[in-house]
């Protein structure tokens, strides 16, 4: 049995109860318990975060905004992709906009993209959060997001908003 652990473990695999803490984390989160990783991710990026959040609530963006801000006063370059607030019911129309007006004032850059379903992030063109929670706006249903850390897929996420950002 020790043998064909050692075996697994040479390709990659770990045993449950083995720690992966000093590595990087390449795991799949649900929304219960990414927050940690994904905030620590956020307060040591160098260069830039883009975010792809096709809704945005008040209460989920004034959670990251103190990782927005941190990030901000270092000079990274944030951007959230988000749907206009024309794709928003009329009644919170006047919550989002407030709550975009937050995110811009602080600096962040804020790009609009209609009919936009894809849920990610990519901070420093090589770590990328991708998965069904909306990072601005997720609630408590059984969503999850898988953290990984690839340079190639951070291009090819980065690739499909081509036609709005370009910050890379």
């Amino acid at each position: 049995m020790a043998k064909g652990l050692a075996g697994y473990a040479a390709i990659g695999y770990r045993a449950k109860a083995e720690s992966i803490a000093a590595e990087p984390a390449d795991i799949i989160f649900d929304n219960t318990n990414f927050l940690p990783v994904y905030h620590n991710d956020m307060m040591n990026v160098a260069r830039e975060a883009v975010i792809v959040s096709p809704f945005v609530t008040r209460r989920r963006a004034l959670q990251m905004l103190p990782n927005l801000e941190a990030a901000l006063a270092k000079r990274v370059s944030v951007v959230v992709v988000t749907r206009p607030t024309n794709a928003y019911k009329d009644k919170d129309r006047p919550a989002l906009e407030e709550t975009l007006a937050s995110l811009q004032d602080t600096g962040v850059r804020l790009l609009f993209k209609a009919n936009i379903h894809q849920k990610f992030a990519v901070i420093d063109q090589k770590i990328v959060w991708y998965g069904s929670i909306n990072l601005l706006s997720y609630g408590s249903a059984q969503e999850s997001i898988m953290r990984l850390e690839s340079p190639n897929i951070a291009q090819e996420l980065l690739k499909t908003l081509a036609p709005i950002v370009k910050v890379w």
